[in-house]
């Protein structure tokens, strides 16, 4: 593509040595990519800034560099400075994928917790459908007619990373991207340029306060979606009512909203739930919404059914209704779609054994989805069975949320062991340390035990025959971070493991 094409459009600062003719084959922020034909932009990183690197980019071949900082006076090389680099990489990145965003529909699902089930849920109903969809975010990409998922990293990825997915997507055919949103991701515009047929928000809770400093910056971040990014495509939301921060980012949205929760008002209302250990079933009714037509024109309710187990399950799988409704599909594709949704890695997943013990992994990482996942095998405990929880922190990250998993793990279960999660940099007892505060109660059974391996052990070692255990924090994480060094490790694995027979192989 031509420079001129390229950067038409894009408010310069100022410009140094730019010749209408230069053709720009890629566009990047790491100066390791940089070579002849590239764009390099320079971004203030949180840690690091893309303008310590320009000369690297130079020295690479770079065709031109984009800064935001004034340079000093001599640099070599063509030049231009703008005010938002950030803002500018995504556009450019979107500008030279031939902005593939309006060839798929993209959908965004955002909140604290359920993004992962929400999306994976939506793209199963539509697959389902006859449409081709594709999901990304903390699990990585699934495409359309695959089973694993590929190119994991950030649950929001680059912009650039982003925009060569939509188009490696829409050349494929795919008519839908269900893609989970970051708040990370909307304060530093990753998705600045891609145009959103929808939204979704699930919920608010304590989360990357290590990163938003205050709750409201956090929330802040999460309207982004709302009032930024749809008002600008013109895209639908989706919003859950029953939490208040649904209800605000509903007043403050300009577009066609729908609001899914238990009272009357919502238009998709939530009735009865049965909850047990075999799956979910609830009761559904449409309301003052735009929905496709039924095959049955007076019907506007359904008995919804799902695979998936834990009450707050329901709430994820109506936000993916309240998707599939709002991209036409009838209640009867909804209701044969999610009742053939098998489930979700590392999200209430259950480790089969021959011992009848309930052995669980889940992701739940942040004091309120600790709590609903809790609240969720309480429901489908049997009489006198205990619930063991293993639990942990990630080290470098928000330390304000660590005495309120205690409290959380202490209030839902019969025995807690306290273990490392990704200690990374700290030193796993401390983190113990500050877990252990939020203990409180007296009588609740506690154990300590650094080591997850041997943490797991233990609590599988305690549980009897129709005892529920939890392994919490990581889910599907398959690596466990140690200072500098990354090992493999899996929750799953570990579990499998302890179960396994004399001599069996358990695979990776």
């Amino acid at each position: 593509m031509r420079i001129d094409e390229l950067l038409e459009g894009i408010e310069a600062l100022d410009m140094q040595n730019l010749y209408p003719d230069m053709v720009v084959a890629s566009v990047t922020c790491d100066s390791r990519e940089a070579g002849p034909g590239s764009v390099f932009v320079a971004i203030p990183g949180t840690r690091d800034d893309g303008h310590a690197y320009i000369d690297a980019a130079l020295a690479a071949g770079a065709t031109l560099v984009i800064h935001s900082k004034p340079l000093p006076p001599g640099k070599v090389g063509s030049f231009l400075r703008v005010a938002d680099p950030r803002a500018t990489y995504a556009e450019l990145c979107a500008r030279l994928a031939g902005y593939p965003s309006r060839e798929v529909r993209v959908i965004g699902v955002t909140g604290t917790n359920g993004k992962t089930s929400t999306t994976l849920i939506a793209r199963h109903i539509l697959n389902e459908a006859g449409y081709r969809a594709a999901a990304l975010g903390t699990l990585g990409l699934l495409k359309p007619d695959s089973t694993e998922f590929e190119q994991r990293g950030l649950t929001t990825p680059d912009a650039g990373k982003l925009q060569r997915m939509l188009r490696e997507l829409a050349d494929s055919g795919t008519t839908h991207l269900l893609m989970e949103v970051s708040s990370h991701a909307l304060v530093q515009q990753r998705i600045a340029a891609v145009e959103f047929a929808g939204g979704v928000f699930t919920n608010l809770s304590q989360d990357h306060y290590d990163y938003h400093e205050t709750p409201e910056e956090y929330r802040e971040a999460k309207a982004l979606l709302f009032t930024r990014h749809l008002g600008l495509s013109g895209g639908y939301a989706v919003l859950n009512a029953d939490d208040p921060v649904g209800l605000d980012f509903a007043g403050r949205f300009s577009g066609i909203d729908v609001l899914y929760g238990s009272q009357p008002e919502h238009n998709l209302v939530i009735g009865y739930i049965d909850s047990t250990a075999d799956g979910l079933s609830w009761d559904l009714v449409l309301k003052n919404g735009v929905w496709p037509p039924s095959l049955d024109p007076q019907v506007n309710h359904a008995r919804l059914r799902s695979q998936l187990v834990g009450r707050y399950n329901v709430y994820n799988c109506v936000a993916a209704a309240g998707v599939a409704l709002l991209e036409g599909l009838t209640l009867q594709q909804l209701t044969s779609g999610l009742a053939t949704f098998a489930g979700v890695p590392g999200r209430l997943q259950r480790v089969p054994n021959a011992r009848g013990v309930h052995v669980f992994v889940d992701y739940a990482h942040s004091p309120d989805a600790l709590v609903n996942v809790l609240k969720a095998l309480a429901e489908m405990r049997g009489e006198n069975a205990r619930i063991i929880t293993v639990i942990g922190c990630g080290g470098d990250r928000d330390q304000k949320k660590r005495p309120l998993m205690g409290t959380a793990a202490q209030r839902g279960s019969d025995l807690t062991v306290i273990t490392s999660d990704n200690p990374r940099s700290e030193e796993p007892e401390a983190i113990i340390d500050q877990i252990f505060k939020g203990i409180v109660a007296k009588g609740h059974e506690v154990r300590r035990e650094p080591d997850r391996r041997s943490a797991i052990r233990l609590a599988l070692a305690s549980a009897q025959p129709g005892d529920l255990v939890l392994i919490a924090g990581k889910g599907h994480e398959d690596y466990q971070i140690l200072g500098d060094r990354t090992i493999h490790f899996s929750d799953y694995e570990e579990a499998q493991g302890f179960f396994a027979e004399p001599g069996e192989t358990i695979a990776p």
